[in-house]
């Protein structure tokens, strides 16, 4: 079997630059999936299609085998100019139509014959859509939705980021939700990453109706071996690089500094909490800060100063994911004050036994089980996201330690990469034309 993966703004080998402009959750999924999947079937071959940019250090080699998996090939192409970056919203239309020349060029050229076609966020969405109609074969289409161009418009109201018309100017939101529908007009498969997104897909989607048989859930997942468990001598070392004492509570929030991402809300938590935190030695960490601040982070800085919050929170840069285990470590807990499609991040915190406060409008409702592996909050609610991170502190070392041994159950029994693959091996096989 032979797939196409594609989302022309996506760059799966650039994990070590995680929490960059457009580096998250996603490239993780397009990293990890495509080796699992022909891990668990060696009969799969994934050509995974992606952007190509003058200034990429990666793009020596446009096209290679991707970790030097001989079955999973990451092949760059122009998509837009090449000598500058498009953000990811002005790509459809005239950009994403270029790019699918040239991959139906290069499919050419090669002999290749695609027996399905996946694509990933809207952009994906497009490309597939259009190689669909263009292949005499017509290969059927799978969408992985990642984001929702309707719900973060929704998101972006209700945060007051500003106008419809300037959300628009700046997002680019009509030009996305109408390629949206388009695309899952036309699709065979639709895969939202959790209930939360399949729920909102079916509300406010023309082209999605509810009980679609077409709409199957696929969580993100994570692999083991990629976050070994740290030993407290590494813990404790990590501490000591933060600057935090042994007994001080440790609650670690890391993301990309991004109004989506709710520091602001965790912040407003931590001032109304204060009164119940009195006396108890207590530190934030924003991991993933950004070293060239923008204005919204001058904005948190400026919250933090105001609220006399400096000897309690600490900012650092991203670090490269392998790194990520131990600040995990090192925190007693994580918080995601977000409206997160699937955080990998999430998996990533409860694989190593960290207690996690996310967000109940998320995939977290999926995975977890308010007070038994985790806290589940309305993240908009400052004064929920105070009470979880007062409850987190009082509950005490050893419950700390149970919650988080729970968690890591969850995600072993459910959401390694190797189960999340046979699950969708099993709509490969439904939908593939060989």
């Amino acid at each position: 079997m032979r797939v196409l993966w594609t989302s022309p703004h996506c760059r799966p080998d650039w994990l070590d630059r995680l929490g960059e402009e457009s580096q998250g959750g996603q490239s993780v999924v397009m990293n990890k999936l495509p080796h699992a999947l022909t891990w668990s079937d060696p009969g799969v071959h994934v050509d995974i299609f992606t952007r190509l940019q003058d200034d990429d250090p990666h793009a020596v080699s446009p096209v290679k085998f991707l970790d030097g998996d001989l079955r999973v090939r990451l092949i760059r192409l122009p998509c837009g100019p090449t000598d500058r970056y498009i953000p990811k919203e002005f790509l459809y239309g005239e950009y994403i139509a270029e790019f699918v020349e040239h991959i139906l060029a290069f499919a050419a050229c090669n002999g290749l014959r695609y027996d399905l076609l996946h694509g990933h966020y809207a952009d994906g969405w497009e490309t597939v859509t259009s190689l669909k109609a263009c292949w005499p074969h017509r290969p059927p289409t799978l969408l992985t939705t990642h984001s929702l161009g309707r719900r973060k418009r929704e998101d972006a109201l209700e945060r007051g980021e500003g106008t419809p018309e300037e959300l628009d100017r700046r997002y680019n939101f009509q030009a996305r939700i109408a390629s949206e529908e388009r695309s899952l007009a036309a699709a065979n498969r639709i895969l939202p990453l959790s209930t939360p997104e399949a729920e909102f897909l079916t509300a406010h989607y023309e082209a999605v109706s509810p009980g679609d048989p077409r709409l199957t859930v696929i969580p993100n997942g994570i692999d083991p071996a990629d976050f070994p468990s740290v030993s407290p001598e590494d813990r404790l070392r990590v501490r000591a690089d933060l600057g935090v004492a042994a007994s001080e509570f440790l609650l670690l929030v890391p993301s990309r500094v991004d109004p989506r991402k709710g520091q602001e809300n965790i912040l407003q938590a931590i001032v109304e909490a204060r009164p119940a935190l009195a006396g108890r030695p207590f530190r934030l960490l924003f991991l993933a800060w950004s070293e060239s601040p923008n204005a919204y982070a001058r904005r948190l800085e400026q919250f933090i100063a105001e609220q006399g919050l400096g000897d309690c929170v600490l900012t650092r840069p991203s670090v490269p994911h392998e790194h990520m285990p131990g600040y995990f470590a090192a925190a007693d807990g994580v918080a995601l004050p977000s409206q997160e499609y699937f955080s990998i991040v999430m998996l990533e915190a409860m694989l190593l036994e960290r207690p996690l406060i996310a967000s109940v409008h998320g995939g977290s409702r999926d995975v977890i089980t308010d007070g038994a592996n985790g806290f589940l909050v309305d993240h908009n609610d400052v004064a929920q996201l105070a009470q979880a991170v007062v409850r987190l502190v009082e509950m005490g070392e050893a419950a700390r330690r149970e919650m988080g041994r729970r968690a890591r159950q969850t995600v072993l029994e459910g959401y390694t990469w190797d189960q999340v693959a046979r699950r969708l091996l099993t709509i490969y096989r439904q939908v593939a034309t060989f």
